[in-house]
């Protein structure tokens, strides 16, 4: 065989290979289960639990994720140990995590990068059971156990509860979203049962938590804005009417709050929280509250 018929079988053979690698490409990406966000919110269990969402990805680009850098995990040797044997630290390997919870449980399903023969060995290692791909471990608590499985090489369920089996219901197909979630990085949608009862609300927002308890859905946000950041409320009503209702009574206490510390001489200043709530300005569109509560940089660094 000549040279230049050489060349031509390699160079056929460099597209042949390009080819299957864009086909394979293609079949692993139809395949997955979780190509989005709205694809770990999906797998979460139905029903009125408080759902919340962070995109460590965008937090990241964002340089907020420094805001969680400072939160320390209950037992910070314990965690160690559990990063040196696995390898896996959340703030380094988390892309994004969905999560949900009644009061009594946890699931999460994280984005990101796993070691699972490392994890399997930690729990294992500490007095938990693995069945094929499924592993439950206790907790520092008693009665409480960690379950966990993967769901794709990147996805991972998590669940912690006095039930060891409960992860397994984060298992795809997972169900259908009646909305897709904000597009902004951090969201939570409370529960109808914790809006009913905010007795876990800072006293500082309590007042707008029971303003709210006619809405039929509640979402709050964090995102950036052109000084520092905004916390977003989207909050739908039944109809125009009870929103502007609220949208009215929302001002009232935001002006009722400014009041107050004007009583009590005190100023509400930008790094903490009564300075964020008396900036709020609130709007009613096509049935829906919408709040915005400005968050400025002496904030973030405060919470740093």
């Amino acid at each position: 065989m000549g040279k230049p018929a050489v060349k031509t079988a390699l160079a056929f053979l460099a597209l042949a290979a390009a080819v299957a690698a864009v086909l394979f490409g293609v079949d692993y990406y139809r395949h997955r289960f979780v190509r989005s966000n709205a694809g770990l919110v999906q797998l979460l269990p139905p029903g009125d639990l408080t759902t919340f969402f962070a995109d460590f990805t965008l937090l990241r680009q964002a340089d907020m994720l420094r805001l969680l850098a400072g939160v320390k995990p209950a037992d910070e040797k314990q965690y160690a140990e559990f990063v040196s044997q696995t390898q896996f630290d959340y703030l380094r390997d988390i892309e994004g995590l969905a999560g949900a919870s009644d009061g009594d449980q946890l699931f999460f399903v994280i984005r990101g990068r796993f070691d699972w023969g490392k994890l399997k060995q930690y729990a294992l290692a500490h007095g938990g059971v693995c069945q094929r791909d499924y592993c439950t471990a206790p907790t520092s608590k008693p009665g409480r156990w960690a379950n966990f499985l993967p769901i794709q090489s990147d996805v991972i369920g998590l669940a912690v509860s006095a039930n060891g089996t409960v992860a397994d219901g984060l298992r795809p197909p997972g169900r259908r979203l009646q909305e897709q979630p904000p597009d902004d990085p951090v969201w939570v949608k409370p529960s109808r049962k914790l809006m009913k009862t905010p007795a876990d609300v800072p006293m500082a927002a309590r007042i707008f938590a029971i303003t709210l308890q006619s809405a039929e859905s509640v979402v709050l946000s964090l995102g950036a804005a052109s000084r520092g950041a905004a916390v977003r409320l989207d909050a739908g009503f039944a109809n125009e009417a009870t929103a502007e209702a609220t949208r009215n009574q929302m001002e009232i206490q935001t002006k009722m709050l400014k009041l107050q510390l004007t009583r009590e001489q005190q100023q509400p200043g930008p790094a903490d929280l009564a300075g964020v709530l008396t900036g709020g300005t609130f709007q009613v569109v096509n049935q829906h509250v919408i709040g915005v509560w400005p968050v400025r940089q002496e904030l973030l660094r405060a919470l740093e």
